[in-house]
C-alpha cells in the first residue's frame, strides 16, 4: 500500500485554513485492494505552546479504476487563529504494515489580512 496527500488528486482544502474552518483531508492510496484501513492523527499547539491531540477515521470516497487508486477523506476542525496543525496520516495495509505521512498548517486570522488579501 502506498498512500500521498496534498497534490492535485488528494488536495486538503481549503489551502489557507482561517479560524472556525473545517478542513477536508484528501488521501490517496494504492493499489485498490480490501483490508485498508487510514486515519488522521492530529497534534494542535496553541498561542501558548499547550498540545492537544486528536485521531479521526478517513472514510473511503471512491476507486479510480484507471489509475487503481482509492480516495479518502477525513474532516478536521474547526480550529483557533494562532493555532499551529501537524497531522500524520497513517495507513494500514492488508499485510499489516504501517504507511505514514507527516504535513502541517497554521491557522491564519483573517483579520491579518490587508486589502489585497495578503497575510501581514
Amino acid at each position: 500500500m502506498v498512500i500521498w496527500h496534498n497534490t492535485e488528486d488528494a488536495p486538503r482544502t481549503p489551502a489557507e485554513v482561517f479560524p472556525n474552518d473545517k478542513v477536508v483531508i484528501w488521501i490517496g492510496s494504492y493499489p485498490i485492494e480490501l483490508g485498508q484501513e487510514i486515519a488522521v492523527e492530529l497534534e494542535v499547539t496553541n498561542k501558548s505552546s499547550e498540545e492537544r491531540h486528536q485521531k479521526v477515521e478517513a472514510e473511503w470516497r471512491y476507486n479510480d479504476y484507471s489509475r487503481n487508486n482509492s480516495y479518502w477523506t477525513a474532516i478536521v476542525g474547526p480550529f483557533k487563529a494562532g493555532e499551529k496543525i501537524e497531522y500524520k496520516i497513517v495507513g494500514v495495509g492488508p499485510d499489516g504494515l504501517n504507511h505514514v505521512q507527516i504535513d502541517r498548517f497554521a491557522v491564519v486570522d483573517r483579520r491579518k489580512q490587508n486589502k489585497n488579501g495578503n497575510v501581514s
